[in-house]
């Protein structure tokens, strides 16, 4: 898993990157670049606040690397500079570079946003889902498959003592 430091210095330098493709007039495409390279460390960085932590061994020793408020400290930076980078971005459409898109395109943004964030999770649970279902097909199948072997054998085990028998 990635520190958080490292994911919010880059998605701070992606940021500024942002803002001074922005500023300098570049086409619109070298901005959708930027804003792409952004949004990709804003996600790790989203990952990183959303994921739950490894759980230790039963015999290793629990360590923390940081105190539970130093932990609470560092999240709370990051998500209050993600919510400003968000803001910015935000008036970038309305008033700032951007503002040929307008609010239209903020909340087409927005909506295609939520889209592939709901396809991912839908893509994650049919992977889960089938996952489950490969598991459990394995297991059924390997105990047809023994019982089969355990009903066969004991037929022939008894034909054979049937044939010995009228000799």
């Amino acid at each position: 898993m990635l520190d958080p430091f490292t994911c919010l210095a880059a998605a701070n330098t992606a940021f500024t990157l942002v803002k001074k493709v922005v500023k300098t007039g570049k086409e619109a495409e070298e901005v959708y670049k930027a804003l792409s390279k952004w949004a990709g460390h804003v996600s790790d960085l989203q990952e990183w606040m959303g994921a739950e932590q490894k759980k230790p061994s039963i015999f290793k020793k629990i360590t923390y690397k940081k105190s539970a408020t130093a932990e609470a400290f560092d999240m709370l930076i990051a998500k209050k500079r993600l919510e400003e980078q968000e803001k910015e971005i935000k008036s970038m459409f309305y008033v700032g570079a951007l503002c040929h898109l307008g609010i239209d395109g903020y909340r087409e943004f927005i909506r295609q946003r939520r889209e592939i964030k709901a396809k991912r999770e839908k893509e994650v649970y049919e992977q889960f889902r089938r996952r489950k279902a490969f598991f459990h097909n394995t297991i059924m199948g390997g105990a047809i498959t023994i019982l089969v072997t355990i009903l066969i054998s004991m037929v022939w085990f008894l034909i054979d003592m049937i044939t010995e028998a009228s000799k």
